[in-house]
């Protein structure tokens, strides 16, 4: 799926850490593989977010 690091996602803008975790959600939705590695990802999309607003 996605090879993506806490570093790799500290550079990204907000803007594109939305639009990565949409096509994470969206290509795990579509092939519903590889569960594990999205749930991951998305979790650590979420911590990133939650690191530059906490009040989200």
């Amino acid at each position: 799926m996605f090879k993506v690091t806490k570093d790799d996602l500290a550079k990204k803008t907000d803007a594109q850490l939305a639009a990565l975790f949409q096509e994470a959600s969206n290509g795990l939705a579509v092939t519903g593989s590889n569960l594990a590695s999205a749930q991951s990802l998305l979790a650590l999309i979420r911590a990133e977010i939650g690191r530059r607003d906490p009040k989200r």
